[in-house]
This record gives structure tokens, C-alpha cells and sequence, in this order.
């Protein structure tokens, strides 16, 4: 059965996900902290200050979510619309405009995703942060990314804690911004006991507009290997809903 559907879903922002080699241009004998006074070194103090700054997907209003989600085993997908706000609660809620496509995959995927996130809010996020407190950083490189250079971290939890990844970061070589996060959490929430892999990567679009893609693998208990990519925009402007057939998200 189909139908339209609109409802509020208390949630966190995305904690990134995967272990991943990444070809890097520094040969692998140079495998060092960078030096302060160096490049990557300057860069990546950029970094720790851009930590303490406005977050354009937490902070900066409403956010338009996209999920396209998938179960490649069951040859079964499906696709959601929502804005994302921040709540009298301080949490993240999110205002289902649309889903579409087959209900196992809105029920396996999407919900057991969205009842993950809501369990990451839950953690201090001067827990989870990227930052030295939390991470030993290791200079792995540099890698070129377009027309721009970025500096490769390897990045390892100093304790085995929920929330905290253990993979890579790309630091651009001018604004210091974490451009691309890649990892696997070293502590799965009970809701999924297997495997949770992620990248995520961080696009300028210009006039302090960005755009946030986060490819996602995840193991469900019943429908085996689920895959998701959310794309994130800040919003500058009313949102209309639309008015198509869709299916209702069943949440578990």
C-alpha cells in the first residue's frame, strides 16, 4: 500500500564510517606526525580551530536530507525526503516529506539507521569528536582532490569507546576543513551488531553554501548487507511539500 507521509523523527547529525586504504603521494617511509611549522602541520592546526566553529549542518537551520538505501542482496531499494531541524530538546528532528520505493528497505535500512543516529545523539559530543582529545592523529600524505591538495591522517581512538571511528581524515591544505572522513566505529550499537562502514565527503559549492554525501554500509539481523548514501544541503529557504504517492516508513 502507498501513501503520503509526513511526521518528525527525533535524530542525531552523521557520525562517519569505513576502514579504507587511500592512495596517497607521500611514499610510506614518511610516516610521521606532521611538523608544526610545516604545511600539513599548519593545516591541520587550522583543523582543531574549525572544531570550535559554527557547524553549517548542525547550527546553521533547517538541512535538506536525502536518503537513497538499498538492500543489493534483495535487489530492493527505496528513497526518503526530509528536513532536518534542531528541536526545543537540542536533538535533531526530522520532518518526513517523502519515502518511496519497497517497505523491507524502509524498515530494514532507513528506520534501523535513524534509530542508530538517535542513539549517537545520545553521546556527549566532546566524546566523539574528531579532535586529539579523543583520536591519536598520524600524517599519512597528501593527496590531490580536484584542482585542491589535501593532507591524510591516519586516525586511532585513544580508548575503545561508542562513537568513535577508526580510519582517516583529509585536511584541505588552505581552509584547514575536513573535507573527506572515512572509518569503521570500533564499538557497534546493540541495534546493529555487525559491521558499520562510512565515507563521507564534504563539498564547498561557494557563497558559504556546502554539500555533505555519506555512503554508508550496514549489516541488518533479518535482510543481510544494507547500503546507504546521504546527501545533506543546508536550506535557505521555505520548504514545500511534495505531493506524490509514497510508502509509510515503518520505524521498529
Amino acid at each position: 500500500m502507498e501513501q503520503t507521509t509526513t511526521s518528525s523523527i527525533r535524530v542525531t547529525g552523521l557520525l562517519g564510517l569505513v576502514a579504507l586504504l587511500i592512495p596517497m603521494s607521500a611514499p610510506a617511509e614518511s610516516l610521521s606526525v606532521a611538523v608544526p611549522d610545516s604545511p600539513a602541520g599548519l593545516a591541520f592546526a587550522r583543523y582543531i580551530a574549525s572544531i570550535q566553529e559554527r557547524d553549517p549542518f548542525a547550527d546553521s537551520g533547517p538541512v535538506g536530507v536525502e536518503i537513497d538505501a538499498s538492500l543489493p542482496g534483495l535487489y530492493k531499494e527505496a528513497r526518503l525526503l526530509a528536513v532536518r531541524e534542531t528541536g526545543e530538546s537540542e536533538r535533531s528532528e526530522y520532518r518526513v516529506l517523502q519515502i518511496e520505493g519497497d517497505a523491507i528497505v524502509a524498515q530494514e535500512v532507513i528506520a534501523r539507521y535513524f534509530l542508530m543516529q538517535e542513539q549517537l545523539e545520545e553521546l556527549p559530543l566532546s566524546s566523539i569528536t574528531i579532535a586529539p582529545e579523543n583520536y591519536k592523529f598520524r600524517y599519512r600524505g597528501e593527496v590531490g582532490t580536484g584542482s585542491a591538495l589535501a593532507y591524510v591522517y591516519q586516525i586511532t581512538p585513544r580508548k575503545k569507546r561508542d562513537g568513535l571511528i577508526q580510519g582517516q581524515i583529509w585536511i584541505d591544505s588552505v581552509t584547514g576543513a575536513a573535507t573527506l572522513q572515512a572509518g569503521r566505529f570500533v564499538k557497534t550499537p546493540p541495534l546493529l551488531p555487525g559491521k558499520i562502514d562510512f565515507v563521507r565527503n564534504t563539498e564547498l559549492l561557494g557563497e558559504n553554501r556546502c554539500i555533505r554525501i555519506t555512503h554508508v554500509t550496514i549489516e541488518t539481523p533479518r535482510a543481510g548487507r544494507g547500503q546507504l548514501t546521504i546527501t545533506e544541503m543546508p536550506l535557505t529557504g521555505p520548504v514545500e511539500e511534495p505531493q506524490r504517492e509514497s510508502l509509510p516508513l515503518a520505524r521498529q
